[in-house]
């Protein structure tokens, strides 16, 4: 039984957007759960007591794991569709949870970032291909922006659940929205493009219907036939083949470099370490748990702002903005720790640390998580978007295990302040890219950008 929305309306996309956006919090709830819980696990009177070690594995093993999740939910994606692929992603998220829920030791800890990372990286992999196979043009950009919402929503229960619930209270919840998202996909049809590659006409048709809600059917059926062309008999090796071309070649190089910078440019390590990095500045002006929270609302509030802005203007603008909040907030931050080695009185340094905090979240969740995902969902023929989405996966899942993974040794190895410099750098990179560089896509149907790749 499926929904009925009123007829030639956009409610039908909408509301697929919004069951993608009920998958991308726990994105959000498994990059939002280690701030505020390895405060208490490495705490002396914790019921699983961890060392720091212990700590720094637990927050970096699901950037492990996600590196796997980026190839299976590739493959998912590719013989079972998008929709059903989302579905199979559910349920190592769960059973994340489930394990966080029952965990006595430490070795449960480990398989919950396993499973939630396997999770996390079959996500990344599918809902950019959902969302830019059910969507029109001129609202892809604004759904994408609607889940990428998800990831800092997700934050904010995992900070506010993480400080004033038990460990497992906690996961229980998260447990249950895991299981509500399920039921919506539940109801929601496979993607027409899937439908249309394995054949089946009748319900690419009616799947266009709903998600048209009945617009258009036989042309946007007759679009969807030409995009998928017949690529569907070439083999694995005949796909890999197509990234020698010009086109396509630029269009993965370009994806590498953007998932690539915006792992380096520090999400990790704010993301899994903002508590520790206010208490190391010695912050004060509120307790630590409470500014997680503040600064993860925030990131809420910029990801609603960037649904209205990606397709108004622009991918390559907002990037841009969004790198250059990023570069300064690092700036900030090395200098904070600078000036405390200095031995400045960090009384004199609370505000200038909070706004470091607040703009970085604010920059990061404005353009460099929606836009990467919507050039990934817009720049490649339907034969190797699978195979696209796999690779961005794996080079998302391996920077930011890299990055999560060094923080701590790189924090005893060189302190606090040339850590920062060091994502700086690596932020103040991607700024030129974006202003110089990156291909904008918005409002284009993905045909027409196919076809300006093979110009160019």
């Amino acid at each position: 039984m499926q929904l009925e929305f009123p007829k030639n309306s956009m409610y039908p996309q909408w509301f697929a957007g919004i069951g993608v956006t009920m998958l991308t919090i726990h994105i959000g709830l498994i990059g939002g759960w280690s701030s505020p819980t390895l405060v208490k696990l490495t705490a002396a009177d914790s019921s699983t007591p961890l060392d720091s070690d212990q700590a720094s594995w637990v927050a970096s093993l699901v950037n492990f794991s996600r590196f796997f999740g980026g190839i299976l939910g590739a493959v998912c994606a590719s013989y079972f569709g998008s929709k059903r692929s989302i579905l199979i992603t559910l349920q190592p998220i769960a059973l994340g949870w489930l394990f966080v829920v029952i965990a006595r030791s430490v070795e449960w800890l480990y398989a919950s970032r396993l499973a939630s990372g396997l999770g996390l990286g079959m996500a990344f992999a599918t809902f950019p291909l959902f969302v830019g196979e059910v969507s029109m043009p001129e609202v892809r950009g604004a759904l994408i922006s609607l889940a990428i919402v998800g990831a800092p929503f997700g934050q904010v229960i995992a900070s506010v659940c993480g400080t004033y619930l038990s460990v497992q209270v906690a996961a229980g919840i998260y447990l249950a929205l895991a299981l509500l998202a399920t039921i919506i996909f539940v109801w929601l049809p496979e993607s027409p493009h899937h439908l249309v590659k394995a054949g089946n006409a009748e319900a690419a048709k009616n799947a266009i219907y709903w998600y048209r809600a009945g617009r258009t059917v036989e042309d946007e059926f007759g679009a969807i036939e030409r995009f998928v062309g017949g690529n569907v008999q070439k083999s694995f090796l005949d796909k890999l083949k197509v990234f020698k071309t010009g086109p396509s070649r630029k269009a993965i190089i370009q994806v590498i470099i953007l998932f690539t910078f915006a792992q380096m440019s520090g999400l990790n390590v704010i993301m899994f370490f903002m508590e520790t990095i206010l208490r190391r500045g010695e912050f004060v002006l509120v307790e630590p748990s409470l500014m997680v929270i503040y600064a993860n609302v925030c990131s809420t509030a910029s990801a609603i702002v960037s649904i209205f802005l990606i397709d108004r203007y622009g991918r390559k603008l907002l990037l841009s903005y969004a790198a250059l909040g990023v570069t300064l907030s690092m700036i900030g931050l090395t200098c904070h720790f600078l000036l405390m080695d200095l031995k400045v009185n960090s009384n004199q340094l609370q505000w200038p640390l909070a706004g470091s905090i607040f703009l970085f979240m604010i920059s990061y969740f404005l353009g460099l998580l929606p836009v990467p995902n919507a050039i990934l969902s817009e720049t490649f023929p339907a034969d190797t978007k699978h195979i696209a989405s796999s690779i961005a996966g794996l080079t998302s899942a391996f920077t930011g295990f890299l990055s999560a993974k060094t923080y701590l040794p790189m924090l005893n190895a060189m302190g606090d302040t040339y850590v920062f410099l060091f994502y700086l750098i690596c932020s103040a990179v991607l700024l030129p890219y974006a202003i110089f560089v990156l291909t904008e896509t918005k409002g284009k149907p993905l045909q027409q950008i196919q076809d300006e790749l093979m110009t160019k």
